[in-house]
């Protein structure tokens, strides 16, 4: 008797483990279906995803003066085991004229304010990105650019201009 009791607490263990872990698992994958971004990109995997009213407050308050409409902001930084990191700032607007304004209107500006250079502009898959230097506590490297109606600011912390392109070029392709 006590031997099956011993077995049937077992089972219910072994149970209860399976489904905790299929819980867990499930969790995971509705968070990562609802970020627009990849868990990996490059070498480096997605350590904060960030959306809703906290993305906005922060993305409109990069945006400010600009006279477009932000429908959506999404903030994400991923870091690499060599050290390598990226931080992505994105803003949605309602249509592709709309991000292609605000974009205008962030690289007419961004020479300007003295935290950048100029912008230089930069064909990658098809699309016109700008590149600007930062401040050493701004980062250093930054590009940006539209697509559809989407607007990309992404700041990569590494010197190396070749593996910068490539995580921007990546970027395009998958976001």
């Amino acid at each position: 008797m006590r031997k099956n009791k011993s077995e049937l607490y077992l089972v219910l263990f072994i149970i209860a483990v399976i489904a905790g872990t299929a819980f867990l698992y499930i969790q995971t994958q509705e968070k990562n279906a609802s970020s627009i971004f990849p868990e990996k990109l490059g070498d480096m995997s997605l350590a904060l995803y960030r959306d809703g009213d906290a993305a906005m407050t922060e993305v409109k308050s990069l945006h400010r003066g600009a006279n477009v409409e932000i429908e959506k902001a999404f903030i994400a930084n991923y870091r690499g085991s060599a050290g390598n990191k990226a931080k992505f700032w994105v803003s949605e607007s309602k249509n592709s004229e709309e991000a292609a304004s605000l974009l205008a209107a962030m690289n007419s500006r961004v020479g300007k304010t003295g935290m950048f250079s100029d912008s230089t502009p930069v064909n990658v898959e098809g699309i016109t990105v700008y590149f600007v230097t930062g401040q050493p506590e701004l980062g250093l490297y930054h590009y940006f650019y539209a697509k559809g109606n989407r607007v990309f600011w992404i700041q990569v912390d590494n010197a190396d201009e070749a593996y910068r392109l490539s995580i921007v070029k990546e970027s395009i392709k998958r976001i």
